[in-house]
């Protein structure tokens, strides 16, 4: 791939908003890494003049708008045509099309009427002023949005506490087993923090980490500044959100920051200078490197999405995420199935949850105006409900909290000879720590959601269990808020699968005496 050369051809040469040049003629335009727009075959179902006028205005909208949108009109004019059998946009085209759609389908001819509308604005041929004026006449149904907001629905929109909880643990013990890498690690909690889209995460680069900021008081502040998306008129890392974050994820994007410098200089043979460092991809695409012939190439591509992963590659590696680490929901019972939207989702909900205004939820997540946010604020959901002993019981198969082993006896465990590795619970000893590092947890009740935990089978887990729940309605008495009171509920649940497993265990063992 040669950008220099791309510059000097032909007049019919336009470069998309993210910076990728395409032939106007060319029957397939590729806008951004990953998306393509197949315009020969809209063109193929127009007559000549239509298909002057359509390329013109998709020219327009590649040149102007985001890559997903320019493909998304294309494909919604050659919608309207294939169901219509038509060659041209007409009343007629429009009329017949619209009494194919139902109630719950006619945004998608609402989704395209603007690009139609334009066609006609920018003065291209094709659309005639009757067309504009039935377009304008009719109230069209938008897509309902929000809908998996309000449902709450559990495979599509916001995420519980818990299940926020048990994707963030799940991902980071799958990284501990090495079962992901720290790519994979490092998207999954950088998605899961900040709730920015796909194409957000993968546009950032190495020089969008900071780490040389200060608070008032002094101590250091990690800040990532992600590109945005969606801001009409913007290209490709035109502008930038500040997003401020814990040490704990800033140590796994300064470490996935490491990898992607050692792996790009593998792959190209050479140092590279610290400047050129900074502008590499943090989540780089290495295949595409291989194809860099030079450094003056690198350069070039590098002020294009061109070496950065796909952002179709986000979702992908989070499901690969909860595969990996068998990350359940409490409320399916199946594994969590997840996309990047259901993070932004969370995110909203619960700062609506919270008593956060429009313009904050806005800011928070990335929207240029309030439009879309009603949603959050016209009926805040809340999943936290009371947890009595019988729900836990109830929940903690389908949570799957507890991540660690039951051990017999001490002695059965890893480390059980040290008696520093004891975790103990009001005096009686519970369990034992299986790892050699630092923990600076409040044993015991953060343990039992930890993977190095070994409880042990006569431990006073049930003491455990009561006193959590005794806590919680404590809790709920001096907050009278169930969000805040919910906190507990994942280490409830975990406590409630060790007691049954510790009982399932037993029985197995008076099995074996008794033959």
């Amino acid at each position: 791939m040669n950008l220099e050369a791309q510059l000097h051809e032909g007049a019919k040469r336009h470069r998309s908003k993210n910076g990728y040049w395409f032939e106007e003629d060319d029957s397939v335009w590729q806008l951004r890494k990953g998306v393509k727009v197949y315009v020969g075959a809209v063109r193929a179902l127009l007559d000549s003049e239509s298909s002057r006028g359509f390329t013109a205005t998709l020219v327009h909208y590649a040149s102007t708008l985001s890559a997903d949108h320019t493909a998304n009109m294309a494909k919604g004019i050659r919608t309207i045509l294939d169901t219509t059998a038509s060659s041209s946009i007409t009343v007629t085209t429009l009329i017949n099309f619209r009494a194919t759609l139902t109630h719950a389908t006619e945004y998608r001819l609402g989704a395209v009427s603007g690009f139609i509308c334009a066609w006609h604005d920018l003065g291209y041929p094709g659309i005639d002023d009757d067309v504009v004026d039935l377009l304008e006449s009719w109230t069209l149904r938008g897509n309902d949005k929000g809908d998996a907001i309000k449902r709450l629905d559990p495979a599509q929109g916001p995420l519980t506490d818990n299940e926020l909880m048990a994707f963030n643990e799940s991902a980071t013990s799958a990284f501990e087993k090495d079962q992901i890498s720290i790519t994979d690690l490092s998207i999954a909690l950088l998605t899961s923090n900040t709730g920015r889209r796909p194409i957000q995460v993968t546009h950032t680069k190495i020089c969008d980490l900071d780490g040389t900021r200060k608070n008032k008081h002094g101590d250091p502040m990690y800040v990532i500044n992600i590109p945005r998306a969606k801001q009409q008129g913007e290209g490709f890392r035109e502008s930038f959100t500040a997003f401020a974050m814990s040490h704990e994820l800033w140590a796994v994007l300064n470490a996935q920051r490491k990898i992607c410098i050692a792996s790009v200089e593998t792959i190209l043979g050479y140092e590279l200078q610290e400047a050129d460092r900074s502008k590499l991809p943090l989540f780089p695409d290495l295949d595409a490197f291989y194809h860099v012939n030079s450094l003056a190439e690198l350069r070039q591509l590098l002020q294009t999405d061109y070496l950065h992963l796909k952002s179709e590659t986000i979702t992908d590696i989070l499901q690969k995420v909860v595969l990996k680490s068998e990350c359940y929901s409490e409320r399916t019972g199946e594994i969590l199935e997840l996309t990047a939207r259901r993070f932004r989702y969370t995110i909203g909900t619960r700062a609506a949850r919270e008593g956060c205004g429009k313009m904050i939820i806005a800011e928070l997540l990335d929207h240029a105006d309030t439009q879309n946010v009603d949603v959050y604020t016209a009926n805040t959901p809340e999943f936290a409900a009371k947890l009595d002993e019988k729900l836990g019981f109830l929940m903690a198969p389908y949570a799957r909290a507890f991540m660690g082993i039951v051990v017999d006896k001490e002695q059965d465990a890893k480390r059980g000879d040290d008696l520093s590795s004891r975790i103990r619970h009001n005096g009686a000893g519970a369990g034992t720590c299986g790892t050699y590092g630092y923990c600076g947890a409040n044993a015991p009740i953060p343990c039992y959601t930890c993977t190095n935990f070994q409880p042990w089978l006569d431990g006073p887990h049930e003491k455990v269990y009561q006193d959590l729940l005794n806590d919680r309605q404590r809790v709920y008495e001096i907050t009278k808020d169930e969000a805040v009171t919910a906190a507990l509920d994942r280490t409830i649940y975990a406590v409630a699968q060790v007691i049954l497993r510790c009982k399932a265990r037993r029985e197995e063992l008076a099995r074996q005496e008794g033959k």
